[in-house]
Parts: structure tokens; C-alpha cells; sequence
């Protein structure tokens, strides 16, 4: 069974490098007087061909301590260095005491589980003091939408790990189910974590009423984790190698990682895309809990797998020469 690498994530996040962007664009935003969709339309094209134009005077001049604060923070995701990391969150909270990030970064470098969920309960409040009350309950449902949002969120995110890695998995659990209240599109991806702490909690009923909630969703984790559900209710274990089989074909990728064929790489990667390795490895590294913790469920894995192997990987070479061709034409 393959091994976590859950400490060998790449520093800088291009998510955030897009964040800082879009938080530069709203301040934009906010000083013009449009008079229709059109014309606001217009100006967004502009600015999309004249990246300069978001270094307009305007953006410093109006910066409150909470903006300066923020940029900050996007400066010290980027950064390498453990103890600078620090030393920037720590002055961003010296500026304003509303930057959840920065509570947030303290937290991923805290010396123990129980000062990192302090800081994130810290992050949490500060998060919904930026906010405000009467926006955090106007921006319920399109909540990912507003990107002053995003800190409070990554704090209920961080959180929510930290509970887990306490043994404090209700806690946990309940933490990803108030997350997906605000922000029912989903937009962190915490359906996939959820779904993970209901197959180890053993809830399947509410694993199978998460999968119908995201039912378009087609994934190697929503396939991959219905084929585990399957085969461990047994209404539904008939079809649980019908289903696994599905899963093996949308990504063969999978088992080679889960079955430490292929060796998990040390950096993660920042993008995940759709039946490829990095889906593969970003799928093994969030539910090797899973498969490992029920000997039952990875023999049944293991087995069906080896029935199939010579044709995945038949299908992983036609994959992979689909793949080069793609990158030749690119670079044509």
C-alpha cells in the first residue's frame, strides 16, 4: 500500500496567485460607474489584455489595513522559507487583526495539532469579522463567489484536518458539512475529503446520499469511492466489481499508486486533471486511509485488479500516446 507524502505539497499555490488577481480586479472594479453588462464586459476584455493596468495608483491609494494585510499573506504563500512564512503572517496581524490567512499559515507551521486548531478557530472568527454579519448571511449559497471569502474558508478547511488528525472526526465531519451550507458548488473540492471520512467512519448512508447530492460528478474519486461503498453495503455489493471495473477503466492510474507499483512522488502536484496520474495521485494520497484501514476492501481491490492488469495497462499505453501527441501539437 502506498505511503503519504501529505507533508511534500508544493509552496506556491497558483489558485492563490489567480486570488490575488481577482481581488485586484474587484478594487478595479469598485471605482467605475457602469451603465450596462456591456460596458463592463468591455472593461474586464480590456484589462485582460493590459495586465499593467492592474498596478493603477488607484489600488495602492485605496488600500485598507485588511488589503495590506492580505497581499501580504499571497507574498508569504509563495514564500519557501519556514521562519519568513512566519514572520510575514506575523506582520500582516500587525496590520490587521481580521486576516484569517495569516492565522492560517501560523497554523500549517504550529508546532502541535492542538496550537494549529486554536489558530484556525482564531483564523475562523477573524474570517467572519472581515466579512461581516449581514454579508456572510447575503453571500450563503454563492459564498466562493466573493473572494473576500476564500481565508474563512481555507481556515474551515484546515480546521477540519486538524479535528481529523485529533481523532475529533465528528467535529470534522461537521465542520465539511457547514462548509457545504455557504458553498454548495463546492468550488475546495471538500465533497472528496467528506466522502473519505464517511467510508473510514463507516457512514455509507450518508456516503451514498453525498454521491446522489453530486451525482455529475465523474471523477476517479467519485468513481473509486462508490465502488468502495458498494462493496461494503450489502444492498449494493452485487454490483460493486461493475463498479470498481468502471473506475479501474476511467483512470487505470489508481491501483498502480495504491499498490505502490508506481512510487507516489515526493512534490505533489498543482493541477488535477481528469483520468491522468496527477488525478491518480492526488486520488491515492487523500484516500489511502480508506483502502488501508479495511484489509477486506483492498484484497477485493487487489484481486479484481490483477484479473485486469494486462488491459489497463493497454490502456495506459494508449493513454500515454494520446497524451505526447497532444503535447506535440501544442508545441507546434
Amino acid at each position: 500500500m502506498a505511503k503519504t507524502n501529505s507533508n511534500k505539497k508544493s509552496v506556491k499555490n497558483p489558485l492563490l496567485v489567480s486570488e490575488r488577481m481577482l481581488a485586484k480586479v474587484g478594487k478595479l472594479l469598485e471605482k467605475q460607474n457602469f451603465q450596462s453588462i456591456d460596458e463592463a464586459n468591455k472593461f474586464l476584455q480590456n484589462m485582460i489584455g493590459k495586465p499593467d493596468s492592474l498596478d493603477d495608483p488607484f489600488l495602492m491609494e485605496n488600500r485598507n489595513p485588511l488589503d495590506e494585510a492580505q497581499e501580504i499573506m499571497f507574498d508569504a504563500f509563495e514564500e519557501v522559507n519556514s521562519a519568513k512564512r512566519i514572520k510575514l503572517a506575523k506582520k500582516a496581524l500587525s496590520i490587521s487583526k481580521d486576516c484569517a490567512d495569516a492565522y492560517n499559515l501560523l497554523a500549517e507551521e504550529a508546532d502541535s495539532l492542538e496550537e494549529a486548531k486554536e489558530l484556525y478557530h482564531n483564523g475562523i472568527a477573524s474570517g467572519k469579522r472581515a466579512i461581516g454579519e449581514k454579508s456572510f448571511e447575503e453571500m450563503k449559497e454563492h459564498f466562493w463567489g466573493y473572494h473576500q471569502t476564500r481565508p474563512f474558508m481555507r481556515a474551515m478547511a484546515g480546521l477540519s484536518n486538524t479535528l481529523w488528525a485529533l481523532n475529533q472526526r465528528q467535529e470534522s465531519i461537521d465542520t465539511i458539512k457547514e462548509m457545504l451550507i455557504f458553498n454548495p458548488n463546492d468550488n475546495q473540492g471538500m465533497r472528496y475529503s467528506l466522502i473519505n471520512k464517511f467510508l473510514v467512519t463507516r457512514k455509507l448512508n450518508e456516503a451514498e446520499e453525498l454521491l446522489k447530492e453530486y451525482k455529475d460528478d465523474y471523477t476517479a474519486h467519485w468513481l473509486y469511492s462508490k465502488a468502495y461503498l458498494y462493496f461494503n453495503k450489502p444492498s449494493k455489493k452485487l454490483n460493486a466489481d461493475k463498479e470498481l471495473i468502471e473506475a479501474m477503466k476511467f483512470n487505470p492510474y489508481v491501483p498502480q499508486y495504491l499498490f505502490d507499483i508506481k512510487e507516489m512522488p515526493r512534490v505533489l502536484p498543482d493541477y488535477m486533471g481528469i483520468g491522468d496520474v496527477t488525478e491518480a495521485i492526488s486520488y491515492v494520497e487523500d484516500s489511502l486511509e480508506v483502502w488501508g484501514s479495511n484489509k477486506n476492501a483492498s484484497q477485493w481491490f487487489a484481486g479484481l485488479y490483477k484479473k485486469m492488469e494486462n488491459e489497463l495497462n493497454q490502456l495506459i499505453e494508449v493513454k500515454e500516446k494520446e497524451r505526447l501527441k497532444r503535447l506535440k501539437d501544442f508545441g507546434r
